[in-house]
């Protein structure tokens, strides 16, 4: 799971993203509140889960790798199709782009973001 300071940033910016959150058990997220952020932590209770308390806090989920697949699967027949456009998209035009994302986390948020959203990581923001 990807804990960095730019995923963090990638997922706090993708506001499309975190107004999806509907926060779950073993969800990961970091807390801004104190203005730096804090270790990323799993939702582990009741009072995590509750959204009012997540936004009390600041919380900025970080999705894990399947939950980012989970919000594409639906515009493919088959997890395999999903597997071939996400290969397709890493490999065509955009080589130059996906190649500066280090982590699987970076790059599904990135291949989500411009497959749902049409929308590319560039100078921290999603424009």
């Amino acid at each position: 799971m990807d804990t960095s300071s730019y995923y963090i940033k990638m997922c706090e910016y993708a506001t499309v993203i975190q107004k999806q959150w509907k926060p779950d058990f073993g969800d990961f997220f970091v807390s801004l509140s104190s203005g730096r952020t804090s270790p990323c932590q799993s939702v582990v209770s009741e009072l995590e889960r509750k959204a009012s308390y997540l936004k009390t806090i600041k919380a900025v989920w970080l999705p894990r790798q399947d939950q980012l697949q989970d919000m594409v699967i639906g515009k493919y027949p088959t997890s395999w199709d999903l597997a071939i456009a996400f290969s397709n998209a890493l490999m065509a035009d955009n080589v130059s782009y996906f190649d500066r994302f280090d982590s699987m986390e970076k790059l599904w948020i990135a291949f989500v973001m411009i497959e749902k959203h049409r929308k590319t990581w560039k100078d921290g923001e999603w424009i």
